[in-house]
């Protein structure tokens, strides 16, 4: 019995290793990638008034590397999340710590952040093909480009915020847990 309690117990380390991931890793890739785009639609914009000298990009890596690298950051972070949870469920029905009013109160705020999770990665989703399409002409590239680049910034915002709401998410969920465990 003790055993299940102590396999427990390791949930809330690993719920603090996706908020500290969160925090440090994935919301920084976000930063870095809306600081590149946004270099974009100034260059962009350069172009657009006819300006012969435009800040011209960094020679960093593309916003995509940065948006892709992201995604796959959040996938691991949600199986990770999501692994911890199941492992949570597990150890409770074993040991009786289900049904009770912290339970469905934790239940709750496990659901809400795999459903930021979710809402976060179509976010990303929509964001990386928004900054992928190439336009057919010049005119219309320069045109399509600050409208692709804004809508991006716009779908990183909102993945962006859906991860921070994750995160408050199992932040709640790790003290749910914590007192599950403590009662």
């Amino acid at each position: 019995m003790e055993h299940w309690r102590e396999l427990a117990r390791t949930v809330p380390g690993t719920l603090v290793l996706v908020i500290d991931s969160i925090t440090t890793g994935l919301l920084s890739l976000f930063d870095r990638a809306h600081g590149k785009l946004q270099q974009v639609i100034n260059m962009v914009l350069s172009l657009r008034r006819g300006l012969t000298v435009h800040p011209r990009p960094s020679a960093e890596q593309c916003p995509s590397e940065d948006l892709e690298e992201a995604c796959r950051e959040l996938d691991r972070l949600g199986t990770l999340h999501t692994a911890a949870g199941h492992l949570f469920v597990l150890c409770c029905a074993y040991l009786s710590l289900w049904g009770c009013p912290l339970w469905q109160t934790w239940e709750g705020r496990r659901t809400a952040a795999i459903d930021h999770a979710a809402e976060a990665r179509r976010a990303a989703d929509r964001m990386a093909d928004s900054f992928r399409r190439p336009s057919p002409g010049w005119d219309a590239w320069v045109l399509a480009s600050l409208k692709h680049a804004r809508c991006t910034i716009w779908m990183e915002m909102m993945a962006q915020s859906e991860v921070r709401r994750m995160r408050h998410a199992v932040i709640l969920e790790f003290f749910d847990a914590w007192m599950i465990l403590n009662q």
